[in-house]
């Protein structure tokens, strides 16, 4: 089967996988699509029919939203972790809370205004990126992104700063 068919029928199936991968997490789910899309075309050759690829595509996308699922959920473990460590290891460290608190605050003040604002909605009043763009009528991919960037910001002000 040629690229221009796949390219067609990838543009029907589209909004079906989204709306599955939305189902599932929609922080994730344009990155879900892709990679279910990218799977379907790596097998493309090996479908007998273009009508079959529909099921196969359905598939692949829950299958890319539990591996996304999987992987955020790993990154998650491991930056909790490495706050922990980060905390222990700074209060062994004659380091106090409170110390370590007023170089996170000044952190955060430093920050770009937006991705503060961002911030402080996240760690203060703890909504997830989803109620964020709603309180503030950002795309969601939006917010993530910026609450990965503060998140940047504040480990690596953290870090010149000797705490991390």
């Amino acid at each position: 089967m040629n690229a221009e068919l796949f390219t067609s029928v990838a543009a029907r199936l589209r909004p079906r996988m989204l709306s599955i991968a939305t189902s599932f997490d929609a922080d994730s789910a344009e990155d879900a699509v892709q990679e279910a899309l990218m799977r379907l075309w790596a097998t493309w050759d090996q479908l007998p029919a273009p009508a079959d690829a529909e099921r196969l595509a359905v598939r692949l996308t829950k299958h890319a939203c539990i591996d996304e699922f999987r992987r955020r959920q790993k990154r998650q473990t491991v930056a909790l972790q490495v706050v922990e460590t980060t905390r222990a290891a700074a209060m062994t460290d004659t380091t106090d809370e409170a110390t370590l608190q007023r170089a996170i605050d000044r952190a955060v003040e430093a920050l770009p205004p937006a991705e503060r604002r961002l911030w402080m909605m996240h760690a203060e009043a703890r909504m997830n990126s989803q109620q964020i763009a709603a309180a503030t009528a950002i795309e969601v991919r939006s917010v993530s992104t910026m609450l990965s960037s503060a998140r940047r910001h504040i480990c690596e002000t953290l870090k010149r700063g000797g705490l991390l």
